[in-house]
This record gives structure tokens, sequence and C-alpha cells, in this order.
């Protein structure tokens, strides 16, 4: 009977590791590994940005199977973002009435179709086709983005704030920074197209929404300044140097040519002093002053200053030119050169703000690129 006994609770041991062995294999699983379809190949090409594979790789799909709604959807993605939106706008305007299609695929279509509409120039189009995709879904957050879209594409600031604001609260903002921002952005927008008294507006109503906001005050004190409102000018310059130290260095010429054309040396000074106080580790503030010194002609005083411009900023070229200039107008021309032979690079021209997400650059500084309309970072 041991024996039996034996046999029998080896046998069971055995039946169950070989069990346990094909059930980790799979045995009892019902999803399979997904084919190795063209579609497939498409999808990991696009999250690999090889999309060019994934052109290819779609095209074959469709040439397959017709139907694919999803694979024509990419198609037309792509082809907006390599230039040919007319493509683009012919295959998403047919998906939108091709039948047999999920809500989820009807709502892509149409957004695809409104980011088409708009990159071949038609907005008030994109604008129509927004407002019916919104209707279809109140609750889709992403047609409120895409409606966003097409309002700034035509030009159409204030509805484009109202639909900003809408999703301030959808996504319950309770800070009034971000609708600052955008204000900031369309008057910016209007101001490159000369429309000066519609930019005036928009930077009004940002500072009414965040008293502090630094691209309207930058803004709105070049307005003042260009209609001979000095003073008003200097006030809101000085609010923004004062308020955003880090932002500071945006307005130390123009204060400096303010104060100068009056002959107000000495509040200049102070200026500088101030912002000092609150950054002191800013060289182009250094610098700044040190060029005051200069014009004052108080040269040994601008050397002191150059020499604090450098100790936080060794790699400073401009700090390191106006130093060369400051000994050899000293006659001192020793060191004038020994500073000259750690110039091994040239002086660029003025600083250049470069966009993250686009790489263009611009002499001036813009809330949001002005080519991808991406946010500036600071």
């Amino acid at each position: 009977m041991p024996g039996i006994y034996s046999f029998v609770l080896w046998g069971g041991v055995l039946a169950l590791t070989g069990w346990a062995a094909w059930t980790l294999s799979g045995g009892f699983t019902t999803e399979r590994p997904a084919p190795d379809t063209p579609y497939q190949h498409g999808l990991d090409a696009l999250l690999r940005g090889d999309t060019e594979e994934a052109l290819r790789a779609f095209s074959e799909t469709v040439e397959i199977d017709t139907d694919n709604g999803d694979a024509y959807l990419h198609i037309g993605n792509l082809l907006r973002d390599r230039g040919e939106a007319i493509r683009a706008l012919h295959i998403h305007r047919e998906l939108t009435v091709r039948s047999g299609q999920t809500p989820a695929q009807q709502r892509a279509a149409r957004e695809a179709l409104v980011l088409d509409l708009i990159a071949v120039g038609r907005p008030e189009e994109a604008i129509d086709q927004a407002l019916e995709l919104r209707e279809l879904d109140r609750k889709n957050g992403r047609a409120l983005q895409v409606l966003l879209r097409a309002h700034e594409a035509a030009g159409d600031w204030d509805r484009a704030f109202e639909v900003r604001s809408e999703l301030a609260r959808a996504n319950g903002e309770r800070e009034n920074g971000a609708l600052a921002r955008y204000r900031s952005a369309a008057g910016e927008s209007f101001l490159r197209a000369g429309k000066t008294r519609e930019a005036e507006r928009q930077f009004k109503d940002a500072l009414r929404l965040d008293k502090d906001h630094p691209a309207a005050l930058l803004r709105l004190g070049d307005i003042c300044y260009g209609r001979d409102h000095r003073e008003r000018a200097v006030v809101l310059w000085k609010g923004l140097a004062l308020t955003h130290p880090e932002l500071a260095h945006l307005v130390v010429e123009r204060l400096e040519t303010a104060y100068f054309e009056r002959g107000r040396f000495s509040d200049m000074s102070e200026t500088y002093e101030e912002l000092l106080a609150r950054n002191p580790r800013d060289a182009r503030i250094h610098l700044a002053l040190a060029r005051m010194h200069i014009k004052k002609g108080d040269l040994a005083e601008a050397c002191h200053v150059l020499g604090h411009a450098l100790e936080i900023e060794p790699g400073s070229l401009p700090a390191r030119l106006l130093l060369v200039n400051v000994h050899r107008r000293l006659g001192d021309l020793s060191r004038a050169l020994d500073e000259m032979e750690t110039l091994l690079r040239g002086v660029p021209e003025a600083e250049r703000f470069t966009c993250a997400s686009c790489g263009a650059e611009s002499k001036e500084y813009w809330t949001r690129c002005p080519q991808c309309l991406a946010w500036s970072a600071a």
C-alpha cells in the first residue's frame, strides 16, 4: 500500500508541474502576440519618429485593406506635417463622410480636417468645422483646443480668448496668469502686424488679469515710449524689472535711453543699484551699470563693475570687450592686449532669442514663437 500511495503522490506532483509550465507558457491565455502587419509597422515607425517609414507602411496598409480608416487618418496627418496639406485635406474630408466609423474615428477625422483647413489658409472654414465638432460632443476638450487653433489662425483674438477661458474653467485653472499670457500673445500678434491700438487693448486686458505680467509691461512701455509718453514708459519698464528681476535685462537699455535723454543719470544709477540688490548675480545688470559709468566718463568705476560682471560670467564677450575699451582709454595698453588675447571668437551683434521648439531665432523676446506658436520658457 505505501508503494501505491508513493506512486500516486509523485504522479500528482509531476502532473501539477506540467500544468504549471503549460499555463505559464500561455496555455490558457486568449490573447496572442499582435500580428506583424504593415499597420503595426506604421505605428512602430511613428513611435520612433520615422515619418517616412510610417507613411510607407500606412500606404501599404490601405492597399491591402481599403476600409482601414485609422491608416488613412495617419496618412493625412503625415502629409500635412510634411507640407502637403491639400492632399491631407482631400483624405480627411473623405473620411468625414465615410460610413461605418466609430464616434471616436469621426471626431478624429473632423479634428484633422480643421487642422488641414488651417494649414491651407482657410481659417474661416476651419472655424465652421470646429464649431460643428464642438456641437457633436460638448464634453470633448479636444474640440475646444481645435476651435482655439482655428480662431487663432483667423486672427479673431477675442473669440479665441473666450475659448481659452472656457478651457481654463474646464481644466480647473484658478490663476489668471495663463489667460494674461494669452492676452499678451494676442497683443504681440497685433503689434507685429502694425496694429498698435489693438495691441494696446490686449496688453491692458492682460494687466487687468495680472498686474505684473511681464510681456504686457514690456510692450505697453514700448508703445508709450513711441508716443512720447516717456514717464509712463519708465514706470512700466521699471515695474517689469522690479517684479521680475530675472527678466530685468530686457529693459535695462530701454531705461538707460529714456533716463539719459532727460539727463537723469542719478535716477538710472539708483535703478541699477536697486536691481542689483534684488538680483546681484545678474551679469547683464553689471554690464549695463558699467556702460552708464563709461557714458559719464567714470572709467575707473566702469572697470571695477566690469570686473564683477566677469567674476559672475567669465565668458561674457560684451563685458570683456568693454573692459578692453576701458583699459585702452585709460592708457593701459598692456592690460587691453591681455584682455584681447582671451577673445577667441567674434562678438554677437546682439542677444538673440531661440525657440526651444522649432529653433527659430529672433532679436526680440516674444511670449509665443511667431513661427510655431510655442510658448516661451521665460
